[in-house]
């Protein structure tokens, strides 16, 4: 209440020097501050939560019923190469560059398919930090080799050790297994 009655003061003051407020009774005014600041900390909310996601895009590729993983330098769990758009980027594009980056293999984009979304805790993020990723399938052209971001790159069946995976390479790998694209 403390606050709403500072707000409604600075309102007050800002509503004299405007001719159709000045009408305005003290109840209304601070009818609108409260609207006004329940706007605000409903936009705050909004900005946190949407600001907990990370958007990334996922190659996922399977050659000989194994799908291809990825192992960047200094960590210790696999992931499915990809990564974040850059602004302005379409899902095509980012997904195209990513792969050129960490594969070095350029990919063929009448051949880009949708794999499928797959969401869950950001590995090592805090804690409510989603990733939300966005899976796609492609031929590409080149050889596939690991970049200077990545240290090892690595074919593996359902039966890759899970305490080696993300969270959503879990669930990649678990969902190519019911689908019976792998081992």
């Amino acid at each position: 209440f403390f606050l709403s009655g500072v707000v409604c003061d600075i309102v007050n003051c800002e509503l004299r020097a405007k001719s159709h407020f000045v009408q305005m009774g003290c109840q209304q005014r601070c009818l609108l501050t409260i609207i006004l600041l329940l706007f605000i900390v409903i936009s705050v909310c909004a900005i946190t939560t949407t600001s907990s996601f990370i958007d990334k895009l996922a190659l996922v590729l399977v050659r000989n019923r194994q799908q291809l993983v990825a192992r960047s330098r200094g960590k210790n769990v696999f992931y499915t190469p990809g990564g974040k758009r850059e602004l302005g980027e379409s899902d095509e594009d980012a997904l195209c560059r990513e792969c050129l980056e960490e594969l070095d293999v350029k990919l063929i984009r009448p051949s880009i398919k949708p794999y499928g979304v797959f969401q869950a805790q950001a590995f090592g993020k805090s804690e409510g930090t989603m990733v939300r990723m966005s899976c796609y399938s492609a031929d590409y052209e080149g050889t596939l080799t690991a970049s200077e971001e990545v240290e090892e790159l690595r074919w593996v069946a359902s039966d890759f050790s899970y305490d080696k995976l993300t969270v959503t390479g879990i669930m990649i790998l678990e969902d190519l297994k019911a689908k019976d694209l792998i081992d």
